[in-house]
């Protein structure tokens, strides 16, 4: 063995064994080491890092192997070796520091006039692999040529005797010490390059972001100059009539009215201030949605709220449910079914007659799912008392049902119009989060 680094001990100690460590350019360097987090993070740490535990236990093994075979004898290389050694076990938790320790023990070596011990090899690959990953291209080739001088000074000066100890042997050297550290620096290259690929998609992802919530500030700013300002003026109007019609019985049917559209105007109002609020957060991705915690509620206030309306305007018919609501319901499939009966309700004012017949609708609650069957007869040519159908009402509708996993399907059948939907409960498949829809 040489002072410095020569081929691994062996018969010969030809060259030709020192391409083995070579694989260690592969390693991933220089991630984050174990953090607390209990064995779960430790066990995803070892998920991630298990190559550079298996090259640093090849690289341990060979110099362990070459210890038993040729131990140091004098005190100054038994240190290096077994500096060399801790550097090895460290590399896979402490790579940086780990690398210069084992530069360090290479360059001391050059001072021990003893071949006895361990080649430091091995732990060189190792270090230049790390280093190359881990570090700078300047720090990089300083550690390249620190190892290649280490090597071929005690060529120079001859102050060794060893069948490798040639020039042309360390040509070979320099060139597994060049391979190894570009190797290394190859996978830094890849490694920044797939975090500038990553932080582009995520600047994209917020720009995005940027521009769905500049719209929506639009969109909330036109509906709240329209649409709200007009249904403060309905609410205002329905209550100064309130206000002008006496308390006896003879108005008590337009009071009723009167208080019918202040109510109605008011809670459209309420959910249209809902809506913009909502369009004027940002958009939250990656979280689920909540279980519900008022089970049946939300869909019983909409089967009241739907037949009172129809009530009010003379339309004979029932709405009624069964069953009762699966305990893993989610907000999104409720918020579904509720809006849903809305839709429904209004449907029925603007395509039905009130002397036409009776509507009816069912809720049913299963184990897995919530369904929805409704029927009612179809106006004939006209539409009822002016009111122009937007005609993307359902389709809307079908679009969220459909992203929850579920269906809705309608047909005109003998003058009767049909609907079913199947609202699936559970949360089966990723969905995107749903808005309202009315």
């Amino acid at each position: 063995m040489n002072a410095g680094i020569s081929a691994p001990s062996g018969e010969d100690g030809r060259v030709g064994r020192d391409n083995g460590p070579a694989a260690a350019a592969g390693i991933r360097f220089g991630e984050p080491t174990i953090t607390s987090g209990g064995p779960a993070a430790a066990f995803r740490w070892l998920r991630a890092h298990w190559f550079r535990l298996a090259i640093a236990a090849f690289a341990l093994a060979a110099t362990l192997v070459e210890w038993s075979v040729i131990p140091p004898i004098y005190p100054l290389n038994f240190l290096f070796s077994g500096l060399s050694v801790v550097g090895i076990l460290l590399s896979p938790f402490l790579p940086r520091i780990s690398g210069w320790l084992i530069i360090v023990t290479v360059v001391a070596r050059l001072f021990v006039l003893d071949l006895s011990g361990p080649n430091p090899l091995w732990a060189a690959y190792l270090a230049l692999a790390i280093i190359g990953y881990d570090s700078a291209i300047p720090v990089a080739v300083a550690a390249l040529l620190t190892v290649s001088l280490a090597e071929c000074i005690p060529v120079a000066l001859n102050t060794f005797n060893a069948l490798s100890a040639t020039w042309i042997g360390m040509v070979n050297y320099i060139g597994m010490f060049t391979l190894a550290t570009m190797g290394g620096m190859s996978f830094r290259w890849r490694r920044q390059r797939d975090e500038i690929r990553e932080q582009a998609m995520v600047l994209e992802r917020r720009q995005w972001q940027l521009d769905t919530l500049q719209r929506n500030t639009r969109l909330a700013s036109r509906i709240h100059d329209s649409a709200s300002g007009g249904l403060s003026y309905i609410a205002l109007t329905a209550q100064r009539q309130l206000r002008r019609i006496g308390d006896d019985a003879e108005h008590q049917a337009e009071r009723q009215d009167w208080q019918f559209v202040n109510d109605q105007a008011l809670a459209v109002l309420d959910e249209i201030h809902h809506v913009i609020d909502l369009l004027e957060q940002p958009e939250r991705t990656g979280q689920s949605a909540p279980r519900v915690g008022r089970h049946q509620d939300a869909i019983d206030t909409a089967i009241r709220d739907a037949r009172a309306k129809l009530g009010q305007l003379g339309f004979a018919g029932t709405i009624e449910s069964r069953g009762e609501m699966p305990q893993d319901c989610t907000d999104e499939s409720i918020e579904a079914a509720a809006d849903l009966l809305g839709e429904i309700a209004a449907n029925i004012t603007r395509h039905m007659g009130p002397a036409q017949g009776e509507y009816r609708c069912v809720v049913t609650y299963g184990d897995d799912a919530i369904e929805i069957m409704e029927t009612n007869p179809i106006m004939p040519a006209n539409r009822s008392a002016g009111l122009k159908p937007h005609g993307s009402g359902l389709a809307m509708h079908r679009r969220i049902i459909t992203r929850l996993g579920g269906e809705l399907n309608t047909s005109a059948e003998d003058g009767d119009w049909v609907l079913y939907a199947r609202i699936p409960a559970g949360t089966g498949a990723v969905r995107p989060k749903s808005g309202r829809a009315s």
